[in-house]
């Protein structure tokens, strides 16, 4: 008798000195009604320890088939800290249920427990289970005759107003094509591609198209004489190298680029008068010169 009554006290004694280290266990849950099958019901559980207990995750739930109609999907922990000599911990679980019940039937989450320890002793927590109310698909005794299973209709497709947002489309739409073929003017773009007032812009394709045919002295020719006739377009007149300054004069636009159309006609001079096309292209490549011309071409766009 005075060993059982020794056992019953030293029972008692750590009972006690456990529910001391756990402070406290809270489930908190949503709405404990209106659920479905294939519902995610998220639970939260708040854990109060004394300090320096802390859980440990190796005694924390892992998602797994509870039960038939239950799995845990996800297991999170908030580590909140330690305020006041306790330690806080908030858990969230998210269970998902697969039960269809044939009337409205309470069900419950089922409790478990996790294990703290301060290093030297372990205690453990229990978490209750959370009970809550689900709903069947269908009535129990259907109206009428007929199927046994009697379903609702679905809810009939809403018409919504759409005719404002279709003539802003529209509007959109239209506005578009105009900014489009302004763009396309601006840039000389099809079917403005062949209008006077861009001559350089046929001058590069032209030169490019040359440059492709070959890679001799007549195709670098070619491409120098593409960007004189685009001279002789713009100035409405033939333009020599001695003609610079007066052809800048009346095209302004063109004076920012005035040392690499010296270049170029010095370049040109070089392969028509000195019959030297190598010596030429080694001072004004054919890269260099589609690079001038394209920005002869950006620079014409300033004259109209």
């Amino acid at each position: 008798m005075p060993v059982r009554l020794f056992l019953a006290l030293l029972a008692m004694f750590v009972t006690g000195e456990a529910a001391g280290q756990v402070r406290a266990i809270e489930v908190l849950g949503p709405r404990p009604f209106g659920y479905f099958i294939g519902d995610v019901i998220r639970l939260q559980v708040d854990v109060v320890l004394d300090e320096p207990f802390t859980l440990q995750a190796g005694s924390l739930p892992r998602p797994r088939p509870v039960t038939y109609w239950l799995d845990l999907k996800t297991v999170a922990v908030d580590d909140r800290g330690i305020n006041g000599g306790l330690h806080r911990y908030r858990l969230a679980l998210d269970y998902q249920i697969f039960y269809a019940p044939l009337e409205p039937r309470e069900l419950a989450i089922p409790g478990f427990s996790v294990t703290a320890t301060d290093g030297a002793h372990r205690v453990e927590a229990n978490v209750p289970a959370w009970s809550f109310l689900m709903s069947p698909l269908r009535e129990i005794m259907p109206r009428g005759t007929g199927d046994p299973v009697y379903l609702r209709n679905d809810t009939g497709p809403m018409i919504l107003p759409v005719r404002r947002w279709l003539s802003l489309a529209i509007a959109s739409g239209i506005a578009s094509v105009l900014l489009l073929g302004l763009l396309a003017y601006n840039r000389a773009w099809w079917p403005f591609s062949t209008r006077r007032k861009r001559p350089f812009v046929q001058a590069v394709r032209a030169a490019r198209r040359a440059f492709r045919s070959g890679s001799g002295a007549e195709a670098y020719r070619a491409g120098l004489l593409c960007l004189h006739r685009a001279f002789d377009a713009t100035a409405g007149r033939a333009v020599l190298a001695d003609d610079l300054s007066s052809f800048l004069k009346t095209a302004p636009a063109f004076r920012p680029l005035e040392p690499e159309i010296g270049r170029f006609f010095q370049a040109s001079r070089r392969a028509f008068f000195g019959a030297d096309a190598r010596g030429a292209e080694a001072d004004l490549p054919r890269t260099v010169l589609i690079d001038l011309g394209a920005r002869l071409a950006e620079a014409e766009r300033g004259l109209s």
